[in-house]
């Protein structure tokens, strides 16, 4: 099939607050509540079809801007300008069919644009495009009954790769893709800086009692966990102490297992990471071999600063160095590959067309490779859409337990969950009247996500949640 074309009518959003049943804390953050921007975008094919697209996603504080001066409803703020700014966009790129990859290409651009004049750093505005991008993929999909996988093997959005990187020219999707979208994904667990190893780190003042596991050692044994992403904060001593716990954690439970280490930007000299590193492999040495990469230990400031370089190579001959919250920009990996970072994260957040020409240029090169990273993405539509992104990119870990700070589905109204668990009844369960993510022997199976659009197959309850233009911040207190 040849691209589609496609014109934006109308766009609409929405907002649905989730509480945690846990503090989520992450940088300097720490995280009770959130909103959830939802995003439904009407649009017509070039025959006259009527379609609609949605797309969603958290708005979390300090990881898009991280600011100190800027308070979390600022962040927000922020990120609904950027939302906003899109809309108007893509509603002037796409005022006549064409293909996504087009009305991408002037919407991105043009959204880029109102964020320099706000003064927005380039991660956050283009936020606001990728959810436009998803909203307009989702309605083709389902306009013309393919599946993200299909879009992309078939280049019905209209993807020109070397118009991204002069590299890729005459480079089709196809060919950077595997054969068909995987159909299950390893969970990687998040263990973050707060977060309990065993039942008995957890206060009794702090224990939910919920029915949920709580503790690291909790989730390995109710869902046979086998991939792992621990955070270390830039402390040497604490951070030694705390990976030696878990370290004797898992060589105590699992009887195999992977790791990856998030630096979480906590570094800006990478002599003090690589002395971290060093004592890993000397006090825990099965642990230090089963570690895969080392994600982003440097500040976004000196990240991509040559000055780096020489450390960036020195940790890359040791594990695999890969960019995430650096990466702003379409050519900011090809930057991080010369000065040695071998790997960058995909997460639908910063761009769905984005990871196809990052993934296209990792083939590229030896050892270079795309991760899926991205903790906080909740059902249904942002973590739906990004596991189907996911699955057709091949990425076979995903770090993914969102689940770990919420109630399962109960965020979701009766009528969604009912239709999760319908719908995409292997990637989902219920259970004592609770339904959730389905994690098995450390998988989760995602096949049902084949479904025309961009995974979700599933109608979003907008009755359930707020026009954007009625919503206040101070409805998350």
């Amino acid at each position: 099939m040849s691209a589609v074309a496609i014109s934006l009518k109308d766009v609409q959003f929405y907002m649905r607050n989730v509480h945690t049943r846990m503090p989520f804390k992450y940088g300097v953050a720490v995280l009770t509540s959130v909103p959830i921007l939802h995003v439904v975008a009407r649009g017509e094919l070039a025959d006259g079809t009527q379609v609609k697209g949605v797309a969603a996603d958290i708005l979390p504080p300090k990881w898009f801007d991280k600011d100190p001066k800027k308070s979390y409803e600022d962040n927000v703020d922020d990120l609904l300008f950027a939302a906003r700014a899109a809309y108007a966009a893509y509603a002037d790129a796409a005022n006549v069919p064409k293909p996504v990859f087009d009305i991408w290409r002037e919407g991105y651009a043009q959204t880029l644009a109102a964020g320099d004049a706000r003064g927005l750093n380039q991660l956050t505005a283009a936020h606001g495009s990728t959810l436009m991008e998803r909203a307009l993929i989702d309605a083709v999909g389902c306009g013309v009954g393919a599946s993200y996988f299909s879009l992309l093997k078939d280049n019905i959005i209209g993807l020109d790769l070397g118009e991204i990187h002069t590299e890729l020219k005459g480079v089709e999707p196809a060919a950077v893709l595997g054969p068909g979208p995987l159909e299950r994904l390893h969970v990687r667990h998040t263990v973050g800086l707060a977060d309990p190893i065993t039942a008995g780190d957890i206060p009794a003042e702090e224990r939910l009692n919920d029915g949920l596991p709580q503790s690291l050692e909790e989730y390995i044994e109710r869902q046979g966990l086998t991939y792992f992403k621990v955070k270390v904060n830039g402390d040497l001593e604490r951070d030694l102490d705390r990976l030696s716990a878990i370290a004797a954690l898992l060589d105590r439970r699992c009887v195999d297992y992977k790791v990856t280490l998030d630096g979480n930007e906590q570094y800006r000299d990478m002599q003090i990471f690589l002395e971290l590193v060093d004592r890993i492999e000397t006090d825990q040495p099965h642990f230090y071999q089963n570690i895969l990469y080392i994600e982003q230990p440097l500040e976004r400031s000196v990240a991509l600063d040559p000055v780096s370089e020489p450390g960036i190579r020195a940790m890359g001959a040791i594990r695999p160095m890969l960019i995430d919250e650096s990466d702003e920009a379409l050519h900011t990996y090809r930057r991080a590959l010369a000065l040695g970072y071998q790997g960058v994260s995909s997460k639908a957040c910063k761009g769905l067309v984005k990871a196809v020409a990052n993934l296209a240029l990792a083939k590229k090169r030896d050892g270079c490779f795309l991760s899926g990273e991205d903790l906080m993405n909740l059902p249904v539509v942002p973590l739906q859409q990004d596991l189907a992104h996911v699955a057709a990119l091949g990425i076979d870990h995903v770090e993914r337990n969102g689940h770990h700070y919420v109630r399962g589905l109960q965020h979701l109204s009766p009528e969604e969950r009912a239709a999760c668990l319908s719908k995409h009844g292997a990637l989902y369960t219920e259970q004592d009247g609770l339904a959730a993510l389905d994690v098995r022997g450390g998988q989760i199976e995602v096949g049902s996500l084949q479904v025309p659009g961009l995974g979700v197959g599933v109608d979003m309850d907008v009755r359930e949640m707020l026009a954007l233009d009625e919503w206040t911040f101070a409805s998350l207190a």
